[in-house]
């Protein structure tokens, strides 16, 4: 299993400000700093033979803070309670249904850093003595405490297996045209892997060899056209492909995006002078519509749906733990029970949280299971339970 860690430091610049007054309103000066600059870690782990990725930092945030005061803490929790709240609903819009009270009740852990010399220096090139940053503020969020939240407010749980989206990124600077890669180091490439970061959105560049070339052109990434884009994608995910065209006029950015997850496919189009902006709102838009689609809601009954999972080719006790445990942490699943084991096959009770549907979805993003027919198969009796056959792939 590899691990790797995705850092994501945004600084916006601090504009120098001529103080006429001796004092200014703390609060005021505490919503400026949340505004211009925050922190986050997310922890990937990526399934080896897989597409479907375990992003362990959703309920994590953090933030550069000028002291350790409680007034800017309240602040810091605050604003980290809704950055949370988006990412593991996948949607922007959450704060609309929802008004959580009291912030530092969802709290499970806080501490302080000290901003790294060479970062404090930067920092302190760009703010007043009033703003500088001193300190990083860590905050922990309750992850049971968030995901209750939502259910209890009849909202959608996007759990931390998340299938990565290939981003298929097409540039036109003026006379020159290119595809960003994988080992390219560009401004724009690093304005997508922020902003993805941000919302919990895990993402893979294509190599953009001579395979992918021949596979998809650049004049398939600037027409959007689905049938190539969805063959070259199938070398890097099973999940969503997100493709982009940005443009420089002369006097602003334009850019065009994309989605294909699933069955589905979605266009947009934006435009503005600061490419930040406008990649930061295309993958926005790109994170709401994937989230609809993983995201999965609650049913409000207490005997909810349920289903018979066969898989085959469990060699083994550590196998079968390990494919319970897959099971069990699906946000779709709301328990799971061995009801028979033969030889090399396990059938499974599954209760659900969401519909049937909501457990495929979650089930094909990731390669472990493969199933052995394509279509469900209504088993008898009164329950008209569902079975479901897989096969283990080791």
């Amino acid at each position: 299993m590899v691990l790797y860690t995705l850092v994501t430091i945004q600084f916006s610049i601090f504009r120098l400000l001529l103080f006429r007054m001796k004092t200014l309103l703390f609060s005021a000066r505490i919503r400026r700093l949340l505004t211009a600059a925050s922190l986050l870690i997310l922890m990937i782990v990526v399934v080896p033979a897989s597409r479907a990725v375990v992003v362990t930092g959703l309920y994590n945030v953090e933030f550069p803070v000028p002291d350790q005061s409680r007034q800017v803490r309240t602040a810091v929790f605050t604003k980290g309670l809704e950055e949370v709240l988006i990412r593991v609903s996948g949607n922007q819009s959450i704060l609309q249904e929802i008004k959580p009270a009291g912030a530092s009740a969802y709290v499970q852990q806080y501490s302080y850093a000290d901003q790294p010399s060479d970062e404090k220096a930067a920092a302190g090139s760009r703010v007043t003595q009033s703003t500088a940053v001193t300190y990083i503020l860590k905050v922990q969020y309750n992850a049971g405490k968030i995901i209750s939240l939502l259910r209890e407010n009849g909202q959608a749980v996007w759990g931390e297996r998340r299938s990565e989206a290939v981003v298929w990124l097409g540039v036109r600077d003026g006379a020159n045209r290119y595809v960003l890669k994988d080992s390219d180091a560009s401004l724009l490439k690093a304005a997508v892997v922020q902003s993805a970061n941000r919302r919990g959105l895990p993402i893979i560049w294509p190599i953009n060899d001579l395979k992918d070339q021949q596979r998809l052109h650049f004049t398939d990434i600037w027409a959007a056209f689905a049938e190539p884009v969805k063959t070259a994608s199938k070398r890097y995910t099973r999940g969503p492909a997100i493709v982009g065209r940005l443009s420089w006029t002369g006097s602003e950015w334009k850019g065009d995006w994309s989605l294909f997850v699933e069955s589905s496919s979605y266009s947009w189009s934006l435009s503005g002078s600061d490419y930040n902006t406008l990649i930061s709102e295309g993958i926005d838009l790109s994170a709401d519509k994937i989230g609809k689609h993983y995201a999965v809601l609650e049913r409000t009954d207490d005997t909810g749906p349920h289903l018979l999972v066969e898989i085959n080719n469990i060699d083994s006790v550590q196998t079968y733990r390990k494919i319970q445990k897959f099971l069990d942490d699906l946000t779709a699943v709301r328990q799971t029970n061995a009801v028979r084991i033969d030889k090399e096959n396990v059938v499974f009770r599954i209760d659900l949280r969401g519909d049937i549907d909501d457990f495929i979805r979650s089930v094909a993003i990731d390669k472990k299971l493969e199933p052995l027919v394509d279509s469900i198969q209504p088993g008898g009796g009164p329950e008209q339970q569902t079975v479901l056959r897989y096969s283990y792939r080791n």
